[in-house]
């Protein structure tokens, strides 16, 4: 069996668990039920999400997002997240899961003008979304009206999905409900170039509202709306780690762009520690890890190179899962233990290692939206 040359050190030891039998879900205690929440992008989708609250030191406790990919059938409620999110709010971190535009309960355009017509994503809505011109005007949208390949290429359009929930949480902290100076990502599948490519807009977004004087305008709408090289405590610090699950790579954020942003900026995306997580014999999941660790983020850079080995970030294969690969990972459709991995990862090696670092008022309120040309994203279908 090939296996990868990355340097694990004692937390590749400790994950020999990966492969031991799951425990029995009737033993785990019950948790209380999560509440549903709702939120509003730049754009004018009402999203709507579930948010798992943890009963330790909750007005500082850090938060973890969910992120499911995209698609025909798919919703939060898919796979053993209910699970997973149990065993992180009983280590003491929040969980924050919430559907896509027209994917589950997130089928609501609750500002039907801004979201035909605005200059950032209006445009691509109206071109790739089906029945955008009927009258009177379309005012829900479904993944079903994505057709063909519109909604491989509509998934850069997500990113604005993401901004929204960062202020939604950024709102919540702001009121003493959570602490967005560590945010945790838990991806799946095509979901990871998304979260990706949303850490790196982050790392150009400042974390703290910017003063008019700072800013030159009136008001913050639109990512980066400062020159990146500008950005004084960037967003992207409050990202804790990231967490993949059989990451896939997706045509629409082309690996030359995804590379592009490390080679701009390398002190900044590299920076996230990042666990990729596949079957053991789930060859394309394996692939696909292999060149966000290697060819990417170059975390065993060659010697000579400039950049610094990652000393946070890894590649594990889950002994025994086969080719059994995304969602089916979690819970016990298969003898792992990936949940185990998951929290030796951010627990150990992430959390009780991290700063305590107290939250930090971000005085955004209104939904700014990721303006996806500046990323090497849609130069065709924007203004």
């Amino acid at each position: 069996m090939r296996r990868w040359k990355a340097a694990l050190g004692l937390f590749a030891a400790a994950c020999v668990l990966a492969g031991s039998t799951a425990p029995d879900a009737a033993a785990q205690p019950k948790a209380a039920p999560p509440v549903e929440e709702s939120f509003v992008t730049a754009d004018g989708f009402l999203l709507r999400g579930l948010f798992h609250k943890s009963g330790k030191n909750a007005d500082t406790a850090p938060v973890v997002v969910f992120l499911y990919p995209p698609g025909m059938d798919q919703d939060m409620s898919k796979g053993d997240w209910g699970g997973l999110a149990n065993r992180l709010t009983e280590e003491g971190f929040h969980v924050f899961r919430f559907d896509w535009r027209g994917h589950g309960k997130s089928k609501d355009i609750k500002d039907t003008n801004n979201f035909w017509g605005n200059m950032f994503t209006g445009r691509i809505n109206m071109r790739l979304i089906d029945g955008a011109n009927k009258k009177p005007i379309k005012d829900e949208f479904e993944f079903k009206d994505l057709k063909g390949m519109n909604a491989a290429k509509y998934m850069p359009v997500y990113l604005n999905d993401l901004a929204a929930m960062r202020l939604h949480l950024d709102k919540k902290n702001d009121n003493a409900k959570l602490n967005t100076s560590s945010i945790y990502v838990i991806g799946v599948g095509d979901a990871v170039p998304l979260g990706m490519a949303w850490i790196n807009a982050e790392w150009n977004r400042p974390a703290v509202l910017p003063t008019q004087m700072e800013l030159g305008a009136a008001g913050y709408t639109f990512v980066p709306q400062i020159p990146g090289r500008f950005v004084k405590s960037p967003a992207g610090a409050d990202i804790a780690a990231a967490v993949w699950i059989s990451p896939t790579t997706i045509n629409a954020i082309r690996k030359d762009t995804l590379q592009e942003w490390v080679r701009a900026q390398p002190t900044r995306l590299r920076t996230t520690p990042m666990l990729f997580l596949t079957g053991d014999k789930d060859n394309a999941g394996k692939r696909d890890s292999d060149f966000y660790f290697k060819e990417m983020l170059v975390a065993n850079p060659p010697k000579g190179s400039t950049l610094n080995p990652l000393d946070k970030t890894f590649l594990i294969e889950l002994k025994g899962a086969g080719e059994v690969r995304g969602m089916k990972l979690l819970g016990n459709n298969v003898n792992l233990k990936t949940e185990d991995v998951i929290m030796k990862y951010m627990v150990d090696q992430i959390q009780k290692k991290r700063p305590t670092i107290e939250p930090n008022k971000r005085e955004y309120k209104e939904p700014y939206y990721i303006d996806l040309r500046a990323f090497g994203l849609y130069p065709a279908l924007t203004p």
